[in-house]
């Protein structure tokens, strides 16, 4: 599995999704890519400091990043794409029209993991209002740092929704026992 965190700069919010969803899903054993890309981003740029202080702080390596501007392919590539607003959902919704079924925000996605496997979470996402704030974590850039910390408390129950429902997303196979090594 693969999962596409999506914001503007790729220097705050769509990173610190992508290192948690990364460890989370390590320390759990999960086989998954965690990736992040921006929709207005400038390549090779450093995570943003307060991110990075906020990541380290809480656990989870910062080190490395150099962000990225989103592109069709990578869109294509990723079996999820997990938008930190409304806005990122339909800018890379809009980028790879194909993929738009496998486009959601963060939160919106999180909601939905309890509906079971990704057909159905894709078949479900009607429960929820698409238009809603709710879905928008809020951008902390230029912002003191207090809101990084904030953007990392609701980012980080999310990915690990998301990270449990990775965790049981093999398939039972026909006896019923799950298959090591299916993923959905």
């Amino acid at each position: 599995m693969s999962v596409l965190f999506v914001c503007t700069g790729n220097i705050c919010r769509s990173p610190i999704g992508e290192r948690v969803l990364r460890e989370l899903a390590r320390r759990a054993g999960v086989p998954v890519s965690s990736t992040s890309a921006g929709v207005g981003a400038l390549n090779g740029q450093p995570i943003h400091p307060h991110a990075s202080a906020v990541l380290t702080e809480n656990g989870y390596d910062a080190s490395g990043f150099e962000s990225r501007y989103l592109r069709p392919p990578m869109l294509t590539e990723a079996d999820v794409v997990l938008c930190m607003s409304r806005e990122h959902r339909a800018a890379a919704q809009q980028m790879a029209p194909a993929r738009w079924k496998r486009v959601f925000t963060l939160t919106e996605f999180a909601a939905l993991c309890d509906i079971g496997p990704l057909p159905d979470i894709i078949a479900g996402r009607g429960r929820l209002d698409p238009n809603s704030e709710l879905l928008d974590i809020v951008d902390p850039m230029g912002r003191p740092r207090e809101d990084f910390d904030r953007v990392f408390a609701e980012v980080e129950p999310k990915v690990e929704t998301v990270v449990s429902w990775l965790a049981g997303s093999a398939p039972a196979d026909s006896a019923g026992e799950r298959t090591s090594g299916e993923h959905r």
